[in-house]
């Protein structure tokens, strides 16, 4: 029997993820590829998905990025829109670099919830993102597309 896509993405995942918890002094690209058994641009994708979505983050030291998984991000508050077969999560997160807005777009595909996209803002950033998104909303340039 053969895996959707979506299975064989999550299966990586969890591999990665597990192999970076079994690691607490992280790992670097070229030790995930040789124990994961992906190629490295299929283990680049994953890491950066699985960056997005907080499982795991990454440090650079010079030109090197070592991975750990994410035991140190704290949920503080969460708020979510639904439309269609979709939901946009609004969470507060803190880590070691401070406090953010995650705002993550997910699609429910049978009993799971599968990542489309996300932004990360810091908390003190917010106001001027909000600012920013004001004025688009209400440009001249918007009310035109909305009226068309």
């Amino acid at each position: 029997m053969q895996s959707s896509p979506v299975e064989k993405e999550k299966l990586i995942h969890n591999n990665i993820i597990r192999l970076l918890r079994n690691s607490p002094k992280g790992l670097t690209m070229s030790e995930i590829v040789r124990n994961t058994k992906v190629s490295r641009k299929a283990a680049e994708k994953h890491l950066q998905v699985l960056i997005l979505e907080n499982e795991i983050y990454m440090k650079q030291f010079g030109i090197t990025k070592v991975y750990y998984p994410n035991n140190r991000v704290h949920h503080f508050d969460f708020e979510h829109l639904d439309y269609n077969n979709k939901t946009i999560w609004f969470d507060i997160l803190e880590n070691e670099y401070g406090k953010y807005l995650l705002v993550q777009k997910k699609k429910k595909i049978g009993n799971e919830w599968v990542h489309e996209h996300s932004i990360t803002i810091p908390l003190e950033q917010c106001e001027q993102f909000l600012k920013v998104l004001d004025k688009v909303l209400h440009s001249q340039r918007m009310s035109r597309l909305l009226n068309k």
